[in-house]
């Protein structure tokens, strides 16, 4: 067993991951490698510090006034939609003084129009699926 397979199967056998028959080679790696040794105790230490955390969720009613706040929903879509307005914009007059400027070369303008063309498929198909998927998604008005 080499040390990269011994450091990845180190985290495995703290977390009780490993196979049976891959405890005992691992063992015997880390019982004649000092580097891996070192690494195993110092993910022992990590996962006993670890553990001694505790966290806490926070209490359903901030969920709920959260995803009641319509003032907060309808600013969030405000500017997404004023983003999205003001990228368009910029993006149609980038595009109309590139082909309008005659010093531009013809190689230049196809590819940015294939740019542009497959970013606009991309987008479309997209939007589409994610239009279907939404119909039969099963956790639709589960509060994470």
């Amino acid at each position: 067993m080499n040390c990269e397979d011994a450091k990845y199967k180190c985290q495995l056998l703290i977390d009780d991951e490993l196979n049976e028959d891959e405890i005992f080679p691992l063992i015997d790696h880390i019982e004649s490698c000092y580097k891996c040794r070192d690494e195993y105790i110092g993910l022992l230490k990590l996962r006993k510090k670890l553990s001694g955390m505790k966290t806490s969720a926070p209490e359903e009613e901030w969920f709920e006034t959260l995803s009641r706040k319509k003032g907060r929903r309808f600013t969030i879509g405000f500017g997404l939609v004023l983003m999205a307005v003001s990228y368009i914009l910029l993006l149609g007059f980038a595009l109309f003084a590139l082909f309008t400027d005659s010093a531009e070369g013809v190689f230049i303008k196809i590819i940015v129009a294939a740019g542009l063309v497959s970013v606009i498929v991309l987008f479309v198909i997209t939007l589409s699926d994610r239009m279907r998927e939404g119909k039969t998604d099963k956790y639709k008005g589960i509060i994470k």
